[in-house]
């Protein structure tokens, strides 16, 4: 298994790399490290996405420099090079990256549709909620059942790729025309909302996914919903994080990460503000 992502893990410099969690199936791999490799250009050699949970350092890939911010799901082709800039923030980085094969995922795009050779529009995306479950997904498999059941495997690896094609180029977003009457302008900012609401979303990016200028998605979603853009982003996010403090054996912190919050503290003010206790005491309390 290792054969294919030995290349990555040797340009790991050792200190990072022995304090980096690796998860490695037959056609993917996901590291979740604790440091970035700083001033060191990477070639990659595989499909490479980033997923940060927290502002990564500035990067140029190619010739192109860029700030990601947390929310952003970085997208990289075989070939492309990245240069991780110094970073002055010392705040813990939080990321994971996910390196799939390439003839793997150029099967995966042509069986979905795709035409042509596999191209990203943009380095820089989102990352919604059913990514983070199909991370989730094929983690637990590796790490339980070490690859025991194949078609298991197989089948948990193709979600995760699919999710990452979806991810990479929003196409249900990616529409050209115009945004269409009030109705359709809300219904779809919901069903971005719904699908990104983990990550850092903003009123601006919804409405630039939709064609719309951020006072007009502002006027008709108050007018249709009964609340703000961003109230209807925070009550998805209450509702995720209370049914995951129900059900899920999760650390606070992670619950707040998973659901799109700042941090545990913005998840805790905002969690009490709505129930009037703190998520520690709602969890205790449905012992």
């Amino acid at each position: 298994m290792l054969k294919n992502f030995d290349y990555f893990i040797e340009k790991i410099p050792v200190d990072i790399h022995n304090n980096t969690k690796s998860i490695i199936s037959t056609n993917i791999a996901i590291f979740v490290p604790e440091k970035f490799v700083i001033e060191k250009k990477m070639i990659v050699e595989e499909y490479h996405f980033v997923i940060c949970y927290t502002t990564p350092p500035a990067a140029t890939i190619g010739l192109i420099s860029y700030q990601f911010k947390k929310g952003s799901l970085i997208c990289m082709a075989p070939g492309d090079n990245i240069l991780v800039h110094p970073f002055k923030d010392s705040s813990p980085v939080k990321y994971v990256t996910i390196c799939v094969n390439k003839e793997f995922l150029d099967n995966i795009f042509l069986q979905c549709g795709g035409k042509g050779p596999l191209l990203f529009k943009k380095p820089d995306n989102r990352y919604s909620y059913q990514l983070l479950e199909a991370a989730e997904a094929l983690i637990y498999e590796v790490v339980n059942y070490r690859g025991t059941n194949p078609l298991m495997l197989e089948s948990l690896e193709n979600r995760l790729a699919i999710q990452l094609l979806r991810d990479a180029n929003q196409e249900f977003i990616n529409v050209p025309g115009k945004a269409g009457g009030p109705q359709e302008i809300v219904q779809k900012a919901i069903k971005y909302i719904e699908t990104y609401y983990s990550s850092n979303i903003t009123v601006k990016a919804i409405s630039e996914a939709i064609y719309t200028s951020s006072s007009h998605l502002h006027k008709i979603f108050l007018q249709h919903v009964g609340k703000t853009p961003y109230q209807y982003i925070m009550d998805i996010r209450h509702m995720k994080a209370k049914s995951m403090l129900e059900t899920a054996d999760i650390s606070i912190e992670e619950i707040a990460r998973q659901c799109g919050f700042v941090n545990s503290a913005h998840f805790s003010s905002a969690f009490k503000q709505k129930e009037g206790i703190s998520p520690l005491v709602y969890r205790k309390s449905l012992a």
